[in-house]
């Protein structure tokens, strides 16, 4: 999956959210990917409520990046016109493969 159009982001924030019955599942992956070990509370949350992994990529950015989205599939949304995502952000994407991609591409979990 090519990202290099998201370096015109800001702003980057990754989360996850997974239950504690699939955590050792993403822990694993992430750990392979990184070497690093992801850490509960840093863009990491346990949720008991989720059937497995919902992940989340929250961002910025003055450029219209709307057509390199789409010719990923990637579907972005847009908070409303003055109320941002956590009153921060004005778009996001909840899709697993882009956020695992930009893990490779060297993000990491929490705010960049």
């Amino acid at each position: 999956m090519d990202i290099d159009f998201f370096k015109a982001a800001t702003d980057v924030f990754l989360e996850v959210e997974v239950n504690p019955k699939a955590a050792d599942k993403f822990e694993q992956k992430y750990q392979d990917l990184t070497g690093e070990t992801p850490i509960l509370g840093n863009g990491y949350q346990h949720q008991p409520n989720k059937w497995g992994l919902e992940t989340r990529v929250y961002f910025n950015t003055q450029s219209d990046i709307s057509d390199e989205f789409s010719a990923i599939d990637v579907y972005v949304e847009q908070s409303e016109k003055d109320r941002g995502y956590r009153d921060f952000w004005k778009y996001r994407t909840n899709d697993p493969n882009f956020f695992w991609a930009l893990v490779r591409a060297g993000y990491r979990l929490g705010q960049y």
